[in-house]
């Protein structure tokens, strides 16, 4: 399984969420990198690891992923808000990649502090993802 389809399955379940809907726009401004351009508050993928974590007989992926939300809002709720969301979310998701049957997705870390502009609020999810090949 590649990143890239792993990213692809929990885009998806975020999309679908509507609590991530209510936080962050329907449709959900998930982007792959920050633009200029994004309407507030907005999330994107910050960096994205993957190593083996093979069993005995089963062959798996371990990937640490980490969602940076930016929110423009005056005061943190707007930020805390998408966090929690993103991270209920990612709880309660079962999402779907062929060959591969995700076991886990758990929050590692969330956080929400001031940005050094001064003017941005940032939010942290660290999603912990289990695949095995099937």
């Amino acid at each position: 399984m590649t990143a890239l389809a792993c990213q692809q399955a929990l885009d998806a379940a975020f999309r679908a969420d509507p609590a991530v809907q209510a936080t962050l726009g329907n449709p959900v401004r998930l982007l792959d990198a920050p633009i200029k351009l994004a309407a507030y508050p907005f999330a994107w993928w910050r960096r994205w690891e993957t190593k083996p974590a093979d069993a005995a007989e089963v062959r798996g992926e371990e990937h640490v992923a980490t969602l940076e939300v930016v929110s423009r809002q005056s005061g943190v709720e707007v930020a805390r808000a998408a966090v929690e969301a993103l991270s209920n979310c990612a709880t309660s998701m079962h999402p779907a990649v062929v060959g591969v049957r995700i076991i886990l997705v758990l929050p590692l870390y969330c956080d929400v502090l001031r940005s050094t502009d001064g003017r941005s609020w940032l939010g942290i999810v660290r999603l912990k993802i289990v695949a095995e090949y099937i």
